[in-house]
């Protein structure tokens, strides 16, 4: 989020290809340094390595994606929550809002979040100085960005990182940190120019 921040706010190229460079360097280590974070990798790029161990919770979530269907099976009427996907509540979340609200509702969730960068894209376009289009830039770009890695998780195309789906997981912290930032975001929109 911090490169994206960087990046955005138009810095000679060559800071940012020195900071990709550092970043990456620094990530690779912390992958040898810590063997857990080495096994998220290995379990994302083969979740069958060890399906009732380390892969158990990626198997059971695409599980309960796919069988959503394209209309899903109703509010409420879940069967992977009880007891079959661990961390039903929070992490994996979009899984059981796609097994309930089936394809259509992950389409639909993901256009609002899409609408939500949209409007703070325009937010901070519509202010005169730099601070307020970054912040609005910033703010709307990370819970579109932590929404779609939570969602890229549960459908396998990004390893499992425990992040939770804004407004949607449960839990008070996070909710509300995206609620200040909603209301950084409306502060902001009041007095664009």
């Amino acid at each position: 989020m911090a490169a994206l921040m960087y990046f955005i706010s138009n810095t000679p190229l060559w800071h940012s290809i020195l900071i990709f460079l550092v970043t990456s360097g620094s990530l690779l280590a912390l992958i040898r340094i810590a063997p857990y974070r080495a096994n998220r990798i290995l379990v994302f790029l083969n979740p069958l390595l060890d399906p009732m161990g380390k892969g158990y919770q990626i198997k059971q979530a695409l599980i309960t994606v796919g069988s959503g269907g394209i209309s899903g099976l109703g509010l409420g009427m879940s069967l992977q929550k009880f007891g079959f996907l661990p961390q039903s509540m929070s992490d994996t979340i979009f899984a059981i809002f796609a097994e309930e609200t089936g394809f259509i509702g992950c389409l639909i969730l993901i256009f609002l979040f899409l609408i939500f960068f949209w409007r703070g894209f325009k937010i901070g376009k519509s202010t005169q100085d730099k601070f307020s289009q970054l912040t609005a830039l910033g703010i709307s770009s990370w819970i579109v960005l932590q929404g779609f890695i939570n969602i890229g998780a549960m459908i396998g195309i990004l390893p499992l990182t425990g992040v939770p789906l804004p407004f949607i997981s449960y839990g008070g912290s996070h909710l509300i940190v995206e609620l200040i930032g909603i209301g950084i975001l409306l502060n902001i929109s009041k007095y664009k120019a």
